[in-house]
């Protein structure tokens, strides 16, 4: 262990007190079971001043091939959020982006100058029909491996810090969503392939599908969690899985119900969990809120969505609506909201 982690590790570690995850914990699971609360549980989306600001700040690109790296650029937020007293619970994941999926089923990726990689498309059709007639990779390949690896490094580094390997949870890493990852496998063509040959696109969605269930699966045994409640992003969410909609946004109320809804219910049956999008979801959240074990949505774009008419629809379905900025519910929201909040906004110079 470099002196560089170690002392940053140290500071941390002795910085946690006892209760702070019973605290988080007991709010979440009483946002999720619908209960009227005298303070509704909030992250901050810029820090109000904290005591100690200090902590490393890398570029991704060197996080990528140093789990060092990576490891001290995940704990940066927890390190801030939890002097700032909000309800972040200390989450950090292994970081490699949206390609893990799409690398484990044979697509290559690359990095780009300082963002999370990019997928590189099958070359053309039989490419996803020679994918497709292979069947389910073996989930410990590419990227995929490179989770376990990493989050088995996070797991035994923190394990020499008593606090800190008590409170931080390790998060299930970026899978996407079924028809995001056959958009990233087959490109922009996809969309023409709803017309032209939609018996391939369900083909790889089933494959897409699977591989997810199976890898999710080792990945739960391997961490020690189950499906009831899980930490995602800056929040603890019920269930076991955070599904990503986010091309899925581009198709009609017709599209959806066809070629995402019944992927995502086979992912949803089998774990549980909350669905995110960016964008607008305003022609499909009707029918997506009906999506059994579906528990929560994180929507990152409100100010896209008819978020009046997306309110009274999980008000109606208890779906919860996690982390979404104040602006957009009630304030007199008391029940089924995780909100994001601005320091900025409510302490004006």
């Amino acid at each position: 262990m470099s002196p560089l982690l170690e002392k940053y590790l140290a500071k941390f570690d002795r910085l946690i007190e006892n209760g702070h995850y019973n605290r988080i914990s007991e709010a979440y699971q009483r946002v999720f079971a619908w209960e009227e609360l005298p303070e509704v549980p909030f992250i901050w989306q810029d820090l109000p001043p904290i005591p100690d600001e200090d902590w490393p700040l890398f570029e991704y690109n060197d996080t990528f091939a140093d789990r060092e790296k990576m490891l001290l650029d995940q704990l940066r937020a927890p390190f801030f959020h939890y002097q700032a007293g909000d309800y972040h619970p200390l989450n950090i994941r292994t970081n490699y982006g949206t390609v893990i999926l799409p690398n484990i089923l044979g697509a290559e990726f690359q990095l780009t100058e300082t963002s999370l990689p990019w997928a590189h498309h099958l070359p053309d059709r039989d490419s996803i029909r020679r994918l497709v007639e292979a069947g389910i990779p073996d989930p410990y390949t590419g990227l995929g491996r490179t989770c376990f690896e990493t989050a088995e490094y996070y797991m035994e580094t923190l394990s020499h810090y008593p606090n800190l390997s008590q409170v931080v949870n390790i998060y299930h890493p970026d899978l996407q969503g079924p028809f995001d990852v056959a958009h990233l496998l087959w490109g922009p063509d996809i969309f023409l392939a709803l017309y032209d040959c939609p018996e391939l696109v369900h083909a790889l969605l089933d494959l897409v599908t699977e591989t997810y269930i199976v890898w999710l699966k080792r990945w739960k045994e391997f961490i020690g969690e189950g499906n009831d409640f899980t930490p995602h992003w800056s929040y603890l969410m019920r269930g076991g899985t955070m599904v990503r909609d986010d091309t899925p946004v581009m198709l009609s109320t017709t599209q959806y119900e066809e070629f995402v809804k019944p992927y995502d219910q086979r992912i949803l049956d089998t774990f549980g969990g909350c669905i995110h999008y960016c964008g607008c979801g305003d022609q499909f959240v009707s029918s997506m809120v009906t999506s059994e074990n579906l528990y929560g949505l994180n929507i990152s774009q409100p100010e896209l969505n008819n978020m009046e008419r997306i309110w009274e629809l999980c008000q109606e379905h208890r779906i919860v609506l996690l982390g979404i900025d104040e602006a957009f519910v009630p304030q007199d929201a008391r029940r089924g909201v995780v909100l994001l909040r601005s320091w900025e906004r409510n302490h004006p110079q």
